[in-house]
């Protein structure tokens, strides 16, 4: 507490006229003890009846009332509390000898600007906390008139104020502020002492100041001193009235108190370590509490003639190894923990800013390089820093990697951050290797010394971009660029390679823009062809989704910048990133397993620059393993033919190396949300652009088609729709390392061919297969490719039978049963009029099935004008069109395929028949007329056939790519027969992060649960059904020699059957 000064002459002379009228008190007391004053008898002699021993007693305070409470009498017979000895108290209190020197000091809260001495507190604005009744508050009131002044009762509530913004700075003894936080600036030097009651006939004083110097000069005050971690100076403050004997206590005196109870009771305000303060016990604690008990041991061993222990501090056990990162400065004895201080290496991070979604992997790749290093024997240790991919961020990000003592940076990404970051670490001699910057000025080591990369710079990149262009056909490009170092650096290099006369046009942005409307429109009012960006994530998703608004609709191209699936995560809608191609530095042949341990991690996974990030904390540690302290040099005996995960790389003399060539990659968009990122080709300065090798997994798919058979006619379209969903299946798997390859047989639309082509499928090596088509077919091949342990899809078969889980083991369908399509087909014809229908059917398991489906919905034979089945192999049908006019019936229906179903129409033309004819879903696509005579027989026939869903955006996609292709347009169950593909495609994929074992089948009923496909979304029931969407009905119409089959209504069946209301669709 504060200042300890001389007293001025009025204040010299006001304390001698004490000293007189005392000495003149005593006096006249001394004369009364001995009878002078007319007393005859004297009194009795008095003997000091001490206690056995004298202990301490630490009375609590607060600061305020303390001296009062000490004057009273009644708490305590003196003050040991960390009190500065001052004049002003003096006139209340008297003081023992100081017993220990310190001074005042000042620390800061977290935004507290630094100050070089405590006047800089004298400022508006400023508002500084203290201990009411300290020297901190006399003095504050004395020096510090213009700042605000907050006082507390205590003092926790300083620091409380200093830790929650209340307050910018504290002021208080240095030694205690010390333990909140770092000291500032210190004043006024001062002693503190012990205070007793002024009107104590000064024994106890005496007694003090004799015990004081005692403990002092046995080197016990160092002791203590050293135990709770303070120096021990003192400002030696004796006079020649400083006692140096023991008093002999006198009759009622406050020494004799003391000595007679056997406890001396000290004030105190506890609550200011390191000095006094209470523990979790409520005990009094702390070097004055320890001090104080050593002085009272002194007093006892003199008056009660008791043992005088030496001060033992406490045993504290902790590691004593200063070097350690564990070390403990208040250990006095080793417990053999010490651990090595760990070895840091910092990573400038963008953890915000423009690419911050590229951030999370960095730091898994960086934390992954050190976990190795360790693994290896070393103590690294990283810390993380924000660049914020911004250079004034960068450099106070690389300032707070140098206060934490790192010894290399791996860092920034963003050039611009990289650039302001190496002034700063450079001066700290922080070597730095960049994971990511590339623009080409890095390359001056004399403007960025200390300076080295792992990436190639982007006077290389230009070119293999302006390849990337010229290869995709694009002409007449406009180039849209950041201006900042990176944007500029990479536009500059483009444009060099492509040819400035070349160029649309050329405009650039600062890369704080958020709207780029006028950008866009600018590049559409030039008519540029194709546009290519140097942008990072941000800004690059802007502009494309931007681009789709406006409508301009033209290839783009970009960089590294972009290159990642992570990119997708800066879009409100990543369809627009579709056909987006873009460079990024190659990975020449990796060594270790980084990048297959990344490839698992799915933080890691999908991450740009991930191998580079570990290789540039790889580097740093090595050269920190050599020894010494010449990172630099080590640094670049390391940089040589150094074998990392991103290739094999050699520093030039100016920190750069030559790097593999640039992956040239793709954003495909199977639908607004389903994008995927791949890189199928790559760049090198020697050899132009390439084929990636795929290294990863290739599975085999069955597709079982009719190729031949009575339903052959369908089989291209069937053959359409799986090329397309094998071929999104690939674009979707080859960024995850996984191929999907189509092995077509032939089902024949039969058991037995079905049967042999299953085994044929499963001697190729097939995981699973789409199919069959026909019922009858799907039936046969499940035998066989269940014994297999394979599963499989129909995209066609609608046999009630096949419900059957038991006997169809790992069968699926994304069809609906014909249960459901025989009460829908009963009410289209009831609807169209008819009352007396004949039933014509093939008797195999499609045929069959149906037939009884229908027949029950209609209400049973007994309503049929006849019933007639033939098998499927059957190519004449006179028998059974002559019963269909023998009984005079008004309708046909017919459950058939093409080829029969059309035999059939054509002979009822033939035989005159003038009826209505219906059909299912075997005859309900153009098809069916290809093989008549004449396609004008199948005007007029209604069919019905399995609806697709709501349209969606796969289903929207899906129609697109089938409606390019003649045989898919025209075909049947095309949709069913992609999305049968797409199920199985995805759930291979999906068991790749399933529990080992897991059966394909199950990960098939997963994928199988609102599965969002082309002809609708699928839910497998615990059997492989699916319910369906209802039916659309559909009639055939010839116009100009044209056949088409057009689905006009729809009628929807619930699950048991029950059907709804026939509407337009």
């Amino acid at each position: 507490m504060p200042v300890a000064r001389r007293g001025t002459d009025s204040e010299i002379a006001m304390f001698e006229k004490k000293m007189i009228a005392m000495m003149l008190t005593l006096s006249m007391l001394a004369a009364a003890f001995a009878g002078c004053l007319g007393g005859d008898d004297a009194e009795e002699d008095w003997t000091l009846t001490p206690a056995a021993d004298v202990s301490a007693v630490y009375v609590t305070s607060d600061w305020d009332p303390i001296i009062p409470n000490l004057n009273d009498g009644t708490m305590c017979e003196a003050i040991l509390s960390t009190m500065t000895i001052t004049v002003a108290r003096e006139e209340v209190v008297d003081f023992t000898r100081g017993y220990y020197t310190s001074s005042q000091g000042v620390i800061g809260g977290s935004s507290a600007a630094a100050i070089s001495s405590v006047a800089d507190l004298n400022a508006a604005g400023t508002t500084v906390a203290l201990q009411s009744g300290t020297t901190s508050d006399l003095y504050a009131a004395d020096n510090l008139g213009a700042a605000t002044i907050v006082a507390f009762a205590d003092f926790p509530s300083v620091i409380a104020a200093v830790d929650n913004g209340d307050a910018d700075y504290a002021l208080g003894d240095a030694p205690v502020l010390a333990l909140a936080g770092t000291i500032l600036a210190v004043f006024s030097d001062e002693n503190y002492g012990i205070a007793v009651a002024e009107d104590d006939n000064g024994e106890l004083l005496d007694a003090l100041n004799v015990a004081i110097s005692a403990v002092i000069d046995s080197g016990e005050h160092d002791l203590i001193a050293g135990a709770w971690d303070l120096a021990a100076p003192i400002v030696d403050d004796t006079t020649a009235d400083t006692a140096t004997a023991y008093p002999t206590p006198t009759a009622d005196s406050t020494l004799t108190t003391v000595l007679e109870r056997g406890t001396l009771k000290f004030c105190s305000d506890t609550s200011y370590p390191p000095f006094e303060n209470l523990d979790a016990d409520g005990n009094a604690e702390g070097f004055s509490i320890d001090l104080g008990n050593a002085i009272v041991d002194e007093i006892a061993a003199h008056y009660m003639g008791t043992a005088n222990p030496t001060y033992v501090p406490p045993v504290v056990a902790g590691c004593t190894d200063s070097t350690a990162a564990n070390y403990n400065s208040a250990a006095n004895s080793d417990d053999g923990s010490c651990v090595a201080a760990t070895t840091k290496i910092g990573l400038l991070n963008p953890m915000t800013g423009p690419i911050a979604v590229y951030a999370p992997p960095f730091t898994v790749a960086a934390q992954m390089a050190i976990d190795d290093l360790n693994a290896a024997g070393g103590n690294f240790e990283l810390v993380e820093a924000d660049s914020g991919c911004d250079g004034t961020v960068a450099a106070t990000a690389a300032q707070s990697l140098v206060d934490a003592g790192v010894i290399g940076v791996a860092g920034a990404a963003c050039s611009g951050a990289s650039m302001a970051a190496n002034a700063v670490l450079n001066a700290a001699g922080v070597v730095q290797v960049s994971y990511a910057s590339t623009n080409p000025g890095l390359s001056d080591s004399t403007a960025y010394p200390g300076f080295w990369r792992v990436v190639p710079s982007d006077a290389i990149q230009g070119p293999a971009m302006a390849d990337m262009v010229t290869a995709a056909g694009a002409t007449n490009p406009a180039l849209l660029h950041m201006t900042n170092d990176y944007g500029s650096g990479l536009a500059d290099a483009f444009e060099g390679a492509w040819g400035a006369t070349n160029l649309c046009t050329k405009i650039g942005y600062e890369d704080t823009t958020t709207e780029f409307a006028a950008q866009v429109q600018a590049i559409a009012d030039a008519s540029c062809s194709s546009v290519v960006m140097v942008t990072y994530s941000t800004d690059g998703a802007a502009i494309l989704e931007t681009m789709a608004v406006l409508g301009l609709s033209v290839p783009v191209f970009g960089a590294d910048g972009i290159a990642d699936s992570a990119f997708l995560g800066d879009f409100s809608a990543p369809g627009a990133a579709n056909g987006v191609q873009a460079t990024k530095p190659r990975a020449g042949s990796s060594a270790g397993d980084f990048n297959d341990r990344c490839a698992a991690d799915t933080s890691c996974a999908g991450g740009i620059y991930t191998g580079e990030t570990y290789d540039a904390v790889m580097m740093i540690g090595a050269a920190h393993n050599m020894g010494g302290d010449d990172m630099a040099g080590h640094l670049n005996m390391v940089g040589t033919a150094y074998a990392g995960a991103s290739g094999t790389h050699t520093f030039t003399a100016d920190g750069d190396v030559g790097g593999a060539g640039y992956d040239i990659c793709r954003f495909d968009a199977l639908s607004s949300t389903d994008v995927y990122f791949s890189c199928r080709s790559y760049w090198t300065l020697e050899g132009g652009i390439a084929a990636s090798e795929f290294t990863g997994t290739t599975v085999k798919i069955g597709f079982l088609n009719p190729m031949t058979g009575p339903i052959a006619v369908y089989a291209p379209g069937f053959t359409a729709a799986a090329a397309i969903s094998i071929q999104l299946a690939n674009i979707a798997g080859y960024g995850s390392g996984l191929q999907f390859e189509l092995v077509m047989a032939d089902s024949g639309c039969d058991g037995t061919v079905a049967a042999t082509a299953a085994q044929t499928l499963i001697d190729a090596g097939v995981v699973a297969v789409a199919g069959a088509a026909c019922s009858g077919a799907s039936m046969a091949a499940n035998a066989v490719l269940s014994a297999a342990g394979i599963p499989m899809i129909s995209y066609a078969s609608t046999n009630p039978g096949l419900s059957d889980a038991t006997a169809y083991p790992d069968f699926f369908r994304v069809v609906p049963s014909d249960a459901l399509q025989g009460p829908a087909l009963s009410d289209v014809v009831g609807d169209g009029g008819s009352n007396n229908p004949a039933l014509l059917y093939m008797t195999n398991d499609y045929g069959s099935g149906f037939a009884d489906s229908f027949e029950a919905a209609w209400g049973g034979s007994d309503f049929l004008c006849t019933k007639q089945g033939y098998a499927d192999t059957a190519t004449d049908f006179s028998a059974q069109v002559q019963a269909v006019m023998d009984n005079g019936c008004d309708s046909v229906v017919l459950i058939s395929y093409a080829a029969d179903g059309a035999q059939i129409i054509e002979d009822l033309a033939t035989a005159g028949f003038t009826g209505s004819i219906y059909g299912g879903d075997g005859i309900a696509e153009e098809g069916l007329c290809v093989s008549m005579a004449s396609n004008a027989t199948c005007a007029g026939v209604v069919a019905t056939k399995p609806a697709s869903a709501t349209p969606n955006e796969r289903s929207m996609a899906f129609a697109a790519l089938c409606g390019a292709i003649p045989d898919c347009a025209g075909g049947i169950y095309t949709a069913e027969a992609f999305d049968a593909l797409a199920i199985i495609g995805f759930s291979i994929a999906a068991l790749a992060s399933s529990p080992p074992g897991t059966p394909l089948s199950a990960m098939i009923a997963a994928v199988g649960n609102g599965f969002v496909g082309a002809s609708g979304i699928h839910t497998f029931a615990a059997n492989g059904d699916v319910g369906g969407n209802g039916y659309c009905i559909g009639d055939f119409t010839v116009t100009d020699g044209v056949a088409s089959f057009d689905c006009n209504r729809h009628i929807s069946v619930s699950g048991n059957g029950d059907t709804g209301p026939i509407t337009d669709a």
